[in-house]
């Protein structure tokens, strides 16, 4: 299967003619509604680019704000890598990986994508957070983190795209106060909120594809099917990665 081009939900979205959109989603007119109301980008297409661009017009005229992206823009990404400390300058944002400080100046253009689980979420337990970024390896900590907050800060250092990836509970702080005060300070910033409050659903298991999850909702077989075809990695991707990795692709594609 070839790498697809993706046609992916941007809301917020405009009124929406939900009878139209239905028959495009091949949903019926409640799961629609669903869709529309949706706070995170979807994939809600996958195809040849000139399918998609028609599939993504017609979406758009019936009230969806739509983007184009190819899918190999998924796979840019480097995988998360959270940080060990974090400090507040005067001028930048001062942040140790390892061995490795990195200063972020507040002026510089940085994406910020915002992960925050429901209040009553089953936390990771701090000792398997630790474990997992000791092993270096780059799903397993994305796995680790999946109902956790996060926020990814997405930046060009000498050209390459590097991903600083905070994690409150490995700080032990809260999140909300340090996203708050980098936004205050980072004139640079463009922050995308749209994953707080989302509930993170498991990746695709057969058998446990609950009458919820249709087409390429997260969580379904049709979507596991694209990101496999992207690259091996991203097939059972947790969706907070799947959503930082889109919120990615977003950042540098018009709706």
């Amino acid at each position: 299967m070839e790498i697809p081009t993706l046609v992916v939900s941007n809301p917020p979205h405009g009124p929406v003619d939900l009878g139209a959109a239905a028959e495009l989603l091949e949903l019926d007119a409640f799961a629609a509604r669903l869709k529309a109301n949706f706070a995170a980008p979807e994939v809600v297409f996958a195809g040849d680019p000139d399918k998609a661009a028609d599939f993504a017009a017609a979406l758009g005229s019936a009230g969806f704000r739509v983007s184009v992206v190819h899918g190999s823009a998924l796979a840019e990404p480097p995988w998360p890598d959270p940080i060990a400390s974090l400090a507040f300058d005067v001028s930048y944002l001062q942040v140790t990986i390892r061995s490795e400080t990195i200063k972020i100046p507040y002026a510089s253009e940085v994406l910020g994508v915002y992960c925050r689980p429901p209040v009553d979420r089953w936390p990771t337990p701090a000792a398997d957070l630790k474990r997992a970024v000791a092993s270096e390896h780059g799903p397993t900590i994305a796995e680790a983190i999946q109902r956790t907050s996060i926020l990814d800060l997405y930046f060009r250092e000498e050209g390459s795209l590097r991903r600083v990836s905070v994690v409150p509970d490995l700080l032990e702080l809260d999140g909300e106060p340090v996203v708050k005060e980098l936004v205050r300070r980072a004139s640079g910033l463009r922050l995308d909120a749209r994953l707080k409050g989302v509930r993170p659903r498991a990746p695709f298991l057969i058998g446990h594809e609950g009458p919820e999850r249709r087409r390429y909702s997260f969580g379904t077989q049709l979507l596991r099917q694209v990101l496999e075809s992207i690259s091996g990695e991203l097939r059972a991707v947790p969706q907070y990665e799947f959503g930082s990795r889109l919120a990615y692709a977003l950042s540098a594609t018009p709706a």
